[in-house]
């Protein structure tokens, strides 16, 4: 009798074992995202320190063709946040004005800002919140000889 006890509790106890090792794990949609801000907690916040991690571009443009400067749309997933960066836009500091790089939200117009600092060629604005509203990146860019300027699609 006290076998028959101890068999179906050790029965008992794997059965319990294999259900746990069956349970579900949490999706990478609920887990918290990698940059510790998510949406609005991300407003103004410097996706560099926040999430970069798992950023994309989702939309992107050359101002000034195949060599010219490069404006994108960044998206992190994990935070719904998104942000603009400028790249390739080193400029002559004596014949032309610094590239600008901003992020718009559509609807709002509610937008942040970044300039190519002297002596280097890129910048990327602080983020917006972005679940359930789209944003687009708008820049400029002066090679002295010519000026462009531009904007992406809304994501």
């Amino acid at each position: 009798m006290a076998r028959a006890r101890l068999a179906i509790a050790a029965a008992s106890l794997t059965l319990a074992a294999g259900s746990l090792a069956l349970a579900p794990t949490a999706t990478a949609a609920e887990q918290a995202p990698t940059g510790g801000c998510w949406n609005w907690g991300c407003e103004g916040k410097n996706p560099a320190a926040y999430c970069g991690g798992d950023a994309r571009t989702v939309d992107s443009l050359r101002l000034g063709g195949r060599n010219g400067a490069l404006l994108e749309l960044r998206y992190s997933p994990s935070c719904e946040a998104i942000w603009a960066r400028l790249s390739d836009a080193a400029f002559d500091e004596i014949n032309a004005k610094a590239g600008d790089a901003k992020v718009v939200r559509n609807g709002s117009g509610k937008d942040y800002w970044c300039q190519v600092p002297v002596n280097g060629s890129s910048c990327y604005t602080e983020m917006l919140a972005d679940h359930n509203m789209t944003a687009y990146a708008w820049g400029d860019y002066d090679t002295s000889i010519h000026y462009y300027k531009g904007r992406t699609g809304s994501y």
